[in-house]
């Protein structure tokens, strides 16, 4: 099995290493990733620029290439430069959680989602920030549920998201649907005329089936996470009005 590794923290990175080395039993590891942290770079592509593309010693005994561009970028690059067919693309382990609307920002599910439009099966997994010495202890366990159970597709990126930094270990596995997270941010003028986050509220989703919820009481959550953003209720509701 050829297995890709990205991430949007940077090749160096301790996450991408402990996924890495936790994936080589499982097959030939490529680990691909971003030259530097491009964290929140959600899908975007990097276009009408020259993208660097280099091999670098970042973990032992896995090859490994620096790319200057996005964690798409990553995966796109990838399949083009390297003339690989890989299996699956698994995106992390991130430093900091990608639940509920961090998905929207996020360069970790993004690069598992361009797998999908690759036509390679994508995984991401996160972490609280933090909290990479508990995905160390788990890592191994959540992968082996993974392969024997074969939850990777070509119909969605599987999100994966340890509990939050309040636990030092997942109370068990719940596969459910996104929450929400909603974010408040406030700026401020600095001395040079620019703004600077001062303050960030985050409201926290309270349904007992969301990734946000369960991650909060001490799940490990893995949710199916679509291509296709249509909402399809809504669609059969706005063509029902027969306008």
């Amino acid at each position: 099995m050829e297995i890709l590794v990205v991430n949007d923290d940077g090749v160096f990175e301790i996450g991408i290493k402990i996924l890495a080395e936790a994936l080589k039993k499982y097959g030939n590891v490529t680990v691909v990733a971003p030259n530097t942290g491009r964290s929140a770079a959600s899908h975007s592509l990097q276009i009408r620029q020259q993208i660097h593309f280099v091999e670098v010693e970042a973990i032992d005994g896995i090859l490994c290439y620096a790319c200057s561009g996005t964690p798409a970028d990553c995966v796109r690059l990838s399949t083009s430069v390297l003339k690989k067919k890989f299996d699956v693309v698994f995106s992390g382990i991130n430093d900091g959680l990608n639940c509920g609307t961090d998905i929207l920002y996020s360069g970790t599910v993004a690069a598992a989602k361009e797998g999908i439009i690759e036509g390679i099966p994508g995984v991401s997994i996160s972490t609280d920030r933090g909290c990479m010495e508990l995905a160390k202890r788990e890592i191994d366990s959540v992968l082996e549920y993974i392969f024997k159970n074969k939850l990777y597709s070509l119909e969605y990126v599987l999100n994966v998201n340890f509990p939050t930094k309040k636990f030092d270990h997942s109370l068990g596995y719940r596969f459910c649907r996104q929450g929400i997270k909603s974010f408040k941010t406030e700026f401020i003028i600095n001395n040079k005329g620019s703004y600077d986050e001062c303050d960030e509220k985050i409201t926290y989703d309270d349904n007992k089936e969301t990734d946000v919820y369960l991650g909060m009481h001490g799940y490990t959550t893995f949710v199916p996470v679509g291509i296709d953003q249509t909402n399809h209720f809504y669609l059969k509701k706005l063509k029902d009005l027969g306008i």
